[in-house]
């Protein structure tokens, strides 16, 4: 996947579209207003102990964890970031990777944490490593998301912005929100020299996202899949490879369920049937052949609080994946187990295409 094409990069897109179109409808009465509500907000957030205000967090805020130190910083993300002097050309400057106006506008007064932020985003995203480094240098802090906008930068940029990230005291394996690390989205970047780099710095394929996001500033899970559950659904046999020397433990969870349904982009087999390629579907069986080599049981039941097929096969059934049921079958699969959607023959009558039902025996 191109960086463009990340979900990074397009929230970051979607953020400059939204900030551009904030800056060309804003008038001077509702400017009032807002700055009269900031003020009461700053107000509300002074009077709170530390303790009260992570917890007003829980629910999420779009400053979380960013030092609020004026009612000023509170406009930068209730949609009024433009009626800030000089935030319009700094935040231009540090997208477009203008060093002198940027280290002008900030040497010009005391800058706050947020309105610093604010700016290392934009640079961030457009891959501008030496005004992220300035950025970095003069304060702005390195909170729970932002290292999550590397990834829109182009993909030549990334490594040397993690880089930074590294040296102002981030790691690797330090959580977002809910515990989530960035590992799997550096698999779903398809950045490979980016995926090296992280797992030569330590990053460890069995931490995740906590799965009933008990605890929004909380750690991660120890024993997650969900990086090795990534490779094996969307990426190379290789990144499969690398997780496994890394010591992803397959037993933590099902990455041959997830191979098994993989789907084309856009698919969704809830909402009709799917008929992927041939090529699209054998892509896949080598990551399944290197996940049983390593102990992955074509049998195995996806343990989930959630709706699931919860078989490797029903999975593939459901996903139209014609070649990776034949590769299940010859290692053993049984198609009469039934999980939540049935067995892979009883889904098939009732859904699947005529050679998936011949393969099954069921027309």
């Amino acid at each position: 996947m191109s960086s463009g094409q990340t979900q990074e990069a397009r929230a970051w897109r979607g953020r400059q579209a939204m900030m551009r179109q904030q800056e060309q409808n804003m008038s001077h009465g509702i400017v009032r207003i807002a700055l009269a509500m900031a003020q009461r907000q700053f107000d509300e957030l002074q009077r709170m102990t530390p303790e009260q205000r992570r917890a007003g967090n829980r629910m999420g805020a779009s400053y979380d964890d960013i030092p609020i130190n004026e009612p000023n910083d509170l406009m930068l993300f209730n949609s009024y970031a433009f009626s800030q002097l000089d935030f319009a050309q700094f935040s231009r400057a540090c997208r477009e990777g203008d060093m002198s106006t940027v280290e002008s506008i900030v040497t010009s007064q005391s800058r706050t944490p947020a309105f610093l932020h604010e700016g290392l985003f934009n640079a961030l995203g457009s891959g501008n490593v030496d005004v992220a480094r300035y950025l970095l240098d003069s304060g702005a802090p390195i909170t729970k998301r932002t290292p999550s906008w590397a990834l829109a930068a182009p993909q030549g940029q990334q490594k040397p912005l993690f880089e930074l990230f590294l040296q102002h005291g981030w790691s690797v394996n330090t959580p977002g929100f809910y515990g989530a690390v960035l590992l799997p989205s550096v698999i779903r970047a398809g950045n490979d020299a980016l995926l090296d780099w992280f797992l030569e710095n330590g990053a460890d394929p069995n931490l995740g996202k906590q799965q009933d996001n008990r605890d929004r500033f909380g750690g991660p899970e120890t024993n997650s899949c969900q990086a090795l559950e990534t490779a094996a659904e969307i990426s190379t046999v290789e990144t499969v490879q690398k997780l496994l020397n890394a010591s992803a433990k397959i037993d933590n969870g099902a990455p041959l369920y997830h191979a098994a349904g993989a789907c084309p982009p856009g698919s969704n087999p809830h909402a009709g049937l799917i008929t992927p390629s041939k090529e699209f579907d054998e892509a896949r069986i080598s990551a399944m052949e290197l996940l049983v080599k390593n102990g992955a049981r074509v049998n195995d039941k996806l343990i989930s609080r959630h709706m699931t097929a919860q078989y490797p096969i029903v999975n593939a059934v459901m996903a139209g994946a014609i070649e990776r049921v034949k590769w299940l079958l010859s290692e053993g699969a049984d198609p009469d187990m039934k999980g939540q959607f049935g067995s892979a023959r009883d889904y098939a009558r009732k859904v699947s295409s005529d050679d998936m039902k011949r393969v099954l025996q069921v027309l």
